[in-house]
């Protein structure tokens, strides 16, 4: 039987053409799924730098709402009581501190309504500004302008919750080396006093990833070796100083200058270094040989009142070790409670108006955030209530009007962007001098320095 050979040369091409068809619709599928990827990234990059700017705008017009806020309290004073809005489309002094006084407390007139529409906390900026109708409720639209007579939202752009509280749980800033120190003015909810905090929580450093591993080691034979600022591992958290400042309501300024009296003190200041070994962090502090003292006790980091007076006392003045876990799942990196003395004299309570802390970066870096926030006394009016209706301590005391902070969420589409601020109030802002002369010129100063003693004996405060 004959073999028809060029038959079996054709069904080869055709093989080989399936083959290589094949191949070709699979690059070009991968070619275009790849497209299509990069393409929806772009977008949603896109949208999301877009509903991240309706944030950013939302914090605008928050800025703006609070300045309002403010002329009103200061043109007002006492009689810039709250007033429920009545949704005539005006807005007054009134109303905005009413949409103030209903953002801080979630009790405050909790039923209201304008014209049969329940009051929404995340449209007060809308409102403060005339953004949004005073019998409506819902996102406040933003327009994009390409030149001066074409405004369009392609993008879909609006924020949609914006809210501004000044009554915060925590102080919250950065540190770096342009801006090492941050002076803190305690003002606390109306109704509480100083005289009732009894200890602060630093916490400091949450700039790390999730899964970061702190490697280091800044502590040599029981003593503290400090790495060159230079090689500093970016994971390693820094040094911090806490400084307090506080006085009775009658003092001398001559005690702010006095050593460690009955564990009472005007003026203390203890500096944290943090370590990842618990054993460093919780050295035996009646060691003759210290040259630190570890602050983990118990399971915590804790600096008692007693050691937080006696570091007025220079002789009795050294750092602490503050263990903070690797891997740790915190907010913070570190985190230390630090017991608070009593003000001098012996008779005196903690004065409202001079309380005050300072937390500094000493050695300038590496940046980091921090977190202060102040407890109660056991058994004082700035804790809750238990069922019994007994104060329960150890809670955390609101503060009032020391920083603004601003919630605002951005839409572009169907994405969000939600971002959260702190702003320092124009009027608890202060700035801390880095020197105390500056000269154009030529600057002399004579010098003696001494080992005795007994040559500074004319000046007795120090």
């Amino acid at each position: 039987m004959a073999i028809n050979k060029k038959f079996k040369s054709g069904a080869a091409s055709f093989y080989i053409v399936a083959f290589s068809t094949l191949i070709l619709v699979i690059i070009a599928a991968s070619f275009a799924s790849a497209i299509i990827a990069e393409i929806t990234r772009s977008s949603n990059s896109d949208l999301a730098q877009s509903a991240y700017d309706a944030a950013l705008a939302g914090v605008e017009d928050a800025k703006a709402a609070f300045i309002n806020y403010q002329n009103c309290m200061m043109a007002g004073g006492d009689s810039a009581v709250p007033t429920k809005p009545n949704g005539d489309g005006s807005v007054t002094c009134g109303e905005i501190v009413y949409w103030m006084k209903h953002a801080q407390n979630e009790e405050f007139d909790p039923d209201a309504t304008v014209n049969g529409n329940p009051i929404n906390d995340c449209d007060m900026v809308g409102h403060i500004l005339g953004r949004i109708r005073d019998d409506a409720s819902g996102e406040v639209n933003i327009s994009e302008t390409a030149n001066a007579e074409d405004t369009n939202n392609n993008m879909q752009q609006a924020y949609t919750c914006v809210i501004i509280k000044t009554q915060l749980d925590d102080y919250k800033a950065d540190l770096s080396a342009m801006s090492p120190y941050r002076i803190i003015k305690i003002q606390l909810e109306e109704g509480n006093h100083a005289k009732n905090i009894g200890s602060v929580r630093i916490s400091w450093y949450s700039n790390k990833e999730s899964d970061a591993t702190f490697n280091y080691s800044n502590f040599d034979n029981g003593k503290i070796a400090f790495q060159s600022l230079n090689k500093t591992d970016p994971a390693v958290p820094p040094m911090i100083g806490v400084q307090m400042v506080q006085t009775a309501n009658s003092f001398y300024v001559s005690e702010l200058y006095q050593k460690n009296n009955g564990n009472r003190t005007d003026r203390a200041a203890v500096y944290l270094v943090p370590t990842n070994d618990k054993n460093v962090a919780g050295k035996n502090t009646e060691d003759e040989d210290k040259t630190f003292i570890g602050a983990y006790k118990d399971n915590k980091n804790t600096i008692t009142s007693a050691q937080m007076a006696s570091s007025n006392d220079h002789s009795k003045d050294y750092p602490y070790a503050v263990y903070c876990p690797e891997n740790s799942a915190d907010a913070y990196a570190c985190s230390t409670t630090i017991e608070l003395p009593e003000p001098l004299p012996l008779n005196g309570d903690r004065n409202d108006d001079t309380f005050m802390f300072v937390v500094s970066l000493p050695y300038g870096q590496p940046d980091t955030d921090f977190s202060l926030e102040l407890l109660c006394k056991d058994g004082t009016s700035c804790g809750t209530l238990d069922g019994e209706g007994n104060v329960v301590g150890d809670e955390i005391a609101k503060l009032d009007k020391m920083q603004v902070m601003i919630d605002s969420t951005g839409r572009a589409n169907d994405l969000f962007r939600r971002l959260e601020i702190r702003l320092d109030p124009g009027e608890s802002a202060f700035d801390f001098p880095l020197y105390a002369v500056q000269v154009d010129d030529t600057f002399g100063k004579d010098m003696t320095v001494t080992r005795e003693i007994n040559n500074y004996s004319s000046y007795s405060n120090w």
